[in-house]
């Protein structure tokens, strides 16, 4: 019975550590959106002429975000985009280090996730009214579909709803 006992307390704290999740919009969350960013053709595929499109002095493309009911900007997180073999790859996750992302975004988490579960509005003219968005709108507009990608992809990293 003893054995039972440690065993089934043995698989449990294992399969605690393997569930673990970040935060929402966490650096190790931003690290799993990147790898997802990879696996999502309207990502890679429909963002590779935009990824091209490189800043003078920058070698990729940013794209920051934050929760604001979690503090300011200094809690944003970041993807870098580059054209890797003709397609948008990411190349980091993580805490934001751009001090001149290409787009920047910010809203609630309650927003954001109205967002990630495609609460765009008619014909996805709600998204710029959800948040806060920061960059090129014309550049945004022109790559809808995978921007639309970008924000149902939020809600498909396992997560928390802790505050990072």
């Amino acid at each position: 019975m003893k054995k039972i006992a440690l065993t089934i307390a043995g698989l449990v704290s294992f399969a605690g550590i393997s569930l673990a999740q970040p935060p929402f919009m966490s650096p190790e969350y931003a690290k799993e959106f990147c790898n997802l960013w990879n696996k999502t053709d309207e990502l890679t595929e429909g963002l590779a002429k935009w990824s091209k499109n490189i800043k003078e002095g920058k070698e990729y493309r940013s794209i920051q975000f934050y929760r604001t009911d979690c503090g300011g900007q200094e809690k944003a997180i970041e993807v870098h985009i580059v054209n890797k073999d003709g397609k948008a790859i990411c190349i980091y996750g993580g805490k934001a280090v751009d001090p001149n992302p290409d787009f920047l975004m910010y809203t609630t988490t309650e927003k954001w996730k109205e967002l990630a579960n495609g609460e765009f509005g008619f014909m996805g003219m709600g998204i710029m009214t959800k948040m806060t968005f920061k960059g090129s709108k014309i550049e945004a507009m022109q790559n809808m579909g995978p921007f639309k990608a970008f924000l149902l992809n939020l809600g498909k990293v396992p997560h928390t709803d802790a505050c990072p």
